[in-house]
């Protein structure tokens, strides 16, 4: 009796540490930093033009047609609008819930088949991680996606430990969401996983064991709907949505996002971080285990496969983060108590953390003030918002450092207390500086001025780009001139083709009498004035970008 409430209060401390971190690191301060170009302004952007029009069907970007995700991010932040009013907080809310949910699947699953503390220490490596961290508060597709996917991979794996009936249409239900989230990806990569895993473990005869017909079905109740009702409404949505945007932009190179084969190999070791060393004896490790070779293969086949395609870009090996944290956590778990005997991983570690101490040098470099000053007019004030930050950050890896010097503190519990406390000091650090960020990358301000004019201007222009957080903040569409980028589909509907104009429609837009404001980089600026002398006004400008009238 004594043992079992032991074990009871051990599990509530497990879980109340996770909830309080959960918050520090995912929710707290989420609506304090404005949307980010180009992703949140346009995940912020679709889900508030639902909300208006009423349509949830057919994704509107800038009262535009825009097909390149399913529907699911959408829905999720729609929902949290109308339960939270439209903000930067509520837009965020789904996005960082959805990585809480991996941080507690993850712990509530793997307690199942291990103990509650190594499913404790893979949840926290998890939560810990710098790209995982990022992730969770800048939103993109790829953080639901991952919980989804990560929660069918887990879900299949206890139906194959326990033959539990809610765990097998477990997994068919999140595949299926996942599916709803970001298109063919989620069953190409969960099945192959799947096949790859019984195939090593020579019990493909598990297959049919695992209801295929009515599994299938209960995916494509899910599932299909949307697809096909989308379909039927608008004929173009098939061929831009499976072949364009799926096996084109997988097979071939056209979205201009390609890269070197070993392009995501920097991107999980920077994104594991302070961890990413313990990755290669976690694999080896996990890979003489029948009990966790499901999640190496995971691991290794989402890093080939994104690595083979055309379009690459970081956030797409995140489903790999929660797998490789698993795995990581297993590794402490089971060495807790021997002394890890690889000196190369210590050395890497004081290497990490040195490179760390020297960050408060980093904004005395001319070459990194001269990037700053590349991607924003505010550079001075960004400057020196970094060095307390800086400082932060130097003087705990100094520490960290020192430590990891000190052979009492080499054995894996305390790596592992140096590693994740480190990470504890740089994460609230970014949390309680988000002013450092906020001002790069966002047209907020300047649509905070265009809107506060009123029904001044005649007509609002974004010229010669796309920023996706004007729509966002003025609460309105906005006309794009000269520029189509990723609403060229959409722009040919001839509903749409209000919303655009081409480079001689603006200037002599401009120079017809109507009150035009305008966003445009500041390097048009020049060209602009040269061309209407004396009538172009800058009233205000933020990072590269300007508000302009020509009134």
């Amino acid at each position: 009796m004594g043992n079992l409430t032991k074990q009871k209060k051990r599990f509530a401390v497990y879980v109340g540490a996770l909830l309080a971190l959960s918050y520090v690191f995912l929710f707290s301060g989420l609506g304090s930093y404005s949307l980010k170009e180009p992703d949140e302004g346009r995940y912020a952007e679709i889900p508030r033009e639902m909300v208006e029009s009423g349509d949830y069907t057919v994704p509107r970007l800038n009262d535009v047609r825009y097909f390149e995700k399913p529907p699911l991010l959408y829905w999720a932040v729609s929902l949290s609008y109308k339960a939270f009013g439209i903000s930067e907080w509520s837009f965020r809310f789904p996005n960082a819930l959805a990585a809480a949910l991996c941080v507690f699947s993850l712990f509530f699953f793997v307690r199942r088949w291990a103990d509650d503390f190594a499913a404790f220490l893979g949840s926290l490596v998890l939560l810990s991680s710098f790209g995982f961290f990022a992730m969770a508060r800048i939103v993109t597709t790829d953080m639901v996606l991952t919980f989804w996917l990560f929660l069918s991979l887990l879900c299949f794996y206890g139906y194959y430990r326990e033959r539990s009936s809610p765990s097998l249409w477990g997994f068919y239900a999140a595949m299926a969401l996942a599916t709803l989230t970001k298109g063919p990806v989620a069953p190409v990569l969960l099945c192959a996983t799947i096949f790859i895993f019984l195939f090593m473990e020579r019990d493909l005869a598990f297959l049919k064991e695992m209801k295929l017909i009515r599994g299938f079905a209960l995916y494509c109740i899910i599932a299909a709907p949307w697809f096909v009702i989308i379909s039927i409404r608008e004929k173009e949505f098939f061929d831009f949505f499976f072949v364009d945007q799926h096996f084109l932009r997988f097979i071939s190179t056209k979205h201009k996002r390609s890269g070197p084969i070993y392009y995501f190999l920097p991107v999980i070791f920077g994104g594991m971080l302070p961890w990413s060393l313990f990755i290669p004896r976690a694999f080896a490790r996990a890979w003489k285990r029948s009990d966790y070779r499901l999640f190496v293969i995971w691991s290794a086949l989402v890093f080939i496969f994104f690595s083979l395609s055309g379009s690459k870009l970081p956030p797409y090996v995140l489903p790999v983060f929660p797998a490789l944290s698993l795995l990581i956590g297993a590794l402490f778990h089971e060495n807790r108590e021997s002394p890890f005997t690889r000196p190369w991983e210590t050395v890497g570690n004081c290497i990490i953390m040195a490179v760390f101490a020297l960050a408060v040098f980093l904004y005395l470099s001319p070459s990194f003030m001269g990037y700053i000053g590349s991607v924003t007019m505010d550079a001075a004030s960004i400057a020196r918002d970094l060095v307390l930050f800086s400082l932060i950050i130097s003087l705990s890896a100094a520490v960290c450092f020192a430590l990891f010097l000190l052979k009492p503190f080499r054995i894996p519990k305390n790596i592992f207390a140096i590693l994740f406390l480190f990470s504890l000091v740089v994460l609230v650090a970014i949390v309680a500086h988000s002013s450092v960020v906020d001002r790069a990358n966002t047209a907020k301000a300047l649509a905070m001025e265009a809107k506060a004019r009123g029904n001044e201007p005649d007509i609002i222009v974004n010229y010669s780009a796309l920023d996706l957080t004007l729509p966002f903040y003025l609460r309105r569409p906005v006309v794009i001139a000269s520029y189509r980028g990723e609403l060229a589909m959409g722009s040919e509907y001839e509903d749409s083709k209000k919303y655009f104009m081409d480079q001689k429609e603006f200037l002599d837009t401009l120079g017809s009498g109507k009150k035009v404001l305008f966003v445009a980089k500041y390097k048009r600026v020049k060209n602009l004035e040269k061309q209407f002398p004396g009538h172009i006004r800058i009233l205000k400008c933020q990072n590269d970008r300007c508000l302009l009238s020509n009134y």
